[in-house]
């Protein structure tokens, strides 16, 4: 038989227990998250590649705005899956985050300049939310681009009338200044996304 003296010691350490763990469910969602690659202690440099905006303005990762953090993502307007799916699902999540989604800009910068041209892309975008910027240049300067932001990304190619483009999928976020606070992996869905801006906003403004 268990005497009452351990069997309240016992409970006292369940109950203790079931703090701690409660305290560890409740913990930085950031660093929880498995989805996120968390990068604001040693934050990416910005990319000093210069573009220009679908209105014909220079444009560089530096002129982000300096109150918010920028959700920036390197697709095409006429990927089948990807892309247009990625777009959505950032849309999607900043209406979730309410509030919290004043404290972000939305960038997208095209992989096939070519055939994304000013117009076309505007007109993508403005599908998912008309305050959605794109941002277009020379391709080699983009492939640079988003190689200084660890995203892969290769040049157009046909190849046996197949017309090929190869991106990245993950959503970069940046510092006011451009810097990569972090990423969202590839296919990351819009609660996972709304469930942590107000968490990054918090920390990083």
């Amino acid at each position: 038989m268990i005497s009452r003296p351990a069997r309240a010691l016992a409970a006292v350490l369940c109950a203790a227990a079931l703090t701690l763990a409660a305290g560890c469910a409740t913990g930085d969602p950031v660093a929880e998250a498995d989805y996120y690659l968390d990068l604001s202690d040693e934050p990416m440099a910005a990319s000093d590649i210069d573009l220009a905006t679908v209105d014909g303005e220079p444009w560089s990762f530096t002129d982000v705005a300096d109150d918010r953090l920028t959700l920036l993502f390197f697709g095409y307007t006429s990927c089948p899956d990807v892309c247009p799916m990625t777009m959505a699902e950032i849309d999607l999540a900043l209406g979730q985050a309410e509030d919290s989604a004043d404290d972000y800009d939305v960038v997208m910068v095209s992989t096939d300049p070519a055939r994304d041209t000013d117009e076309q892309l505007r007109s993508w975008l403005d599908r998912f939310d008309p305050s959605f910027q794109g941002v277009r240049g020379d391709i080699d300067a983009t492939v640079e681009a988003a190689g200084d932001y660890g995203i892969p990304i290769d040049a157009p190619q046909e190849t046996e009338g197949q017309y090929l483009v190869t991106h990245g999928g993950r959503i970069v976020v940046l510092l006011p200044g451009g810097e990569a606070a972090g990423m969202f992996d590839e296919g990351t869905e819009a609660d996972q996304i709304a469930a942590l801006l107000p968490a990054l906003a918090d920390a990083q403004l």
